[in-house]
């Protein structure tokens, strides 16, 4: 088929999601809704998850015309007895907790009954987990979302924890995570990563077909270079910090990190930006010079003050959106190696990256006593963004990748 045949086909796809894709607050909001907003240039988009009707996540997608359908939530707050219980009754199913947690009825019943009205093409399950809602799904034809290949965060997340109880309950996910996505992709006709290597990893379930990396992206005009002055002490880190990977980070970051830079340069501050922090990130705000932010309404002030983006992630997968962000907005960035896991960057030409502490730390010290080093580094990972990771050039070819699908026999 040509491209611009593509590019002309008005297909109707489903998106099943654990939540409506607002406030873009998330890497995972942000690229979901960049990437189906690019969709639906060539494709009528509706949009079924966890949620409420006329609630602000649903009207911005109504505005961006696209048809929200909401489902009545599950309590998923990871407090309390009835929270402890649902861990505990999970030790007798063969799924993962991250899939039993958010499997309801209500919502596979709908699913079932909007899927199988025939007035859809393609169903896009927009996070492996959600798997479970189309195992017996046999028309129209789906394709899964990986974010991250999960199993991989669960291994790193075993390989950091040294409590021995703690160590096996993760160990017992670990290996039901591994199982189920050794299982679900078989359930599928296709499926996107956001790495090459994650398609590797995809790929050697055996699905049989073709998996697309759709790389993370950035909205190059949002995230620019702005005006005014810069901290030449701070450091910042910006993420959901719901999210444990980022917690990890920034635990490890105040812990073992900062005072090995503030031998050095004991003025130096940090900044965690982001959503929903866990009680253990709140803490750190008691540490000197480290603020915790909570919920903002705007990143870009806290990144633009910063002399240094930091990501000194420790688990994870998939590829960083907030790499992306800080790089439009000419940033000096220093990562570990798993930050950068994905992304087609250059040590030292647009980032630095050190793996262990002591190296992470001199990296940040270069780049706050080196001016024209952050120049240099933040020059070059503009112009990398804007030649790879724009959302129009992901959306469209993703778009083909659908298409390719369901041409396919």
């Amino acid at each position: 088929m040509s491209r611009d045949r593509q590019k002309n086909m008005q297909h109707k796809l489903l998106v099943i999601d654990e939540e409506f894709p607002y406030p873009l607050n998330s890497g995972k909001r942000i690229r979901t809704f960049n990437l189906v907003k690019a969709l639906s240039r060539y494709n009528s988009i509706t949009y079924l998850a966890y949620g409420h009707e006329r609630s602000d996540s649903f009207d911005y997608l109504m505005a961006h015309g696209i048809t929200p359908i909401a489902v009545s939530p599950p309590n998923l707050r990871q407090h309390g007895i009835r929270f402890y219980g649902r861990l505990f009754a999970n030790l007798f199913s063969a799924y993962p907790y991250i899939v039993t947690s958010h499997y309801t009825r209500r919502f596979h019943r709908l699913l079932a009954r909007t899927a199988s009205s025939g007035a859809f093409d393609l169903v896009i399950c927009e996070w492996t987990p959600y798997a479970i809602f189309i195992k017996d799904l046999k028309a129209p034809k789906k394709i899964i979302v990986a974010h991250n290949i999960e199993s991989s965060i669960w291994r790193r997340y075993e390989s950091n924890e040294t409590n021995p109880l703690r160590k096996a309950y993760i160990s017992l996910q670990r290996s039901k995570v591994e199982r189920f996505e050794r299982r679900c992709f078989g359930w599928a006709d296709g499926a996107t990563a956001v790495s090459a290597a994650d398609a590797e990893q995809l790929a050697a379930t055996g699905a049989g077909y073709p998996v697309e990396v759709i790389d993370n992206g950035v909205d190059t005009e949002y995230y620019c270079r702005q005006q005014g002055e810069i901290d030449a002490n701070m450091l910042v880190f910006t993420g959901a910090m719901d999210w444990r990977p980022n917690q990890d980070a920034a635990v490890y970051f105040v812990n073992e990190i900062l005072p090995l830079i503030r031998r050095r340069r004991p003025d130096t501050t940090v900044a965690f930006v982001g959503r929903n922090p866990s009680r253990k990130v709140i803490d750190l705000g008691s540490t000197e010079g480290v603020t915790v932010t909570g919920t903002v309404d705007d990143v870009r002030p806290y990144i633009a003050r910063a002399a240094v983006y930091i990501v000194p992630l420790r688990v994870g997968g998939g590829s960083r959106l907030k790499i992306l962000e800080a790089m439009a907005m000419k940033k000096a960035i220093v990562s570990t190696d798993v930050g950068v896991e994905g992304l087609h960057v250059t040590a030292d030409e647009n980032i630095l990256v050190a793996g262990e502490a002591r190296a992470f730390a001199r990296s940040v010290i270069r780049c706050l006593e080196d001016e024209t080093l952050r120049g240099r580094l933040g020059d070059n990972g503009r112009r990398m963004v804007e030649q790879k990771y724009r959302w129009d050039l992901l959306g469209e070819k993703l778009h083909n990748y659908i298409c390719s699908i369901l041409d396919a026999k």
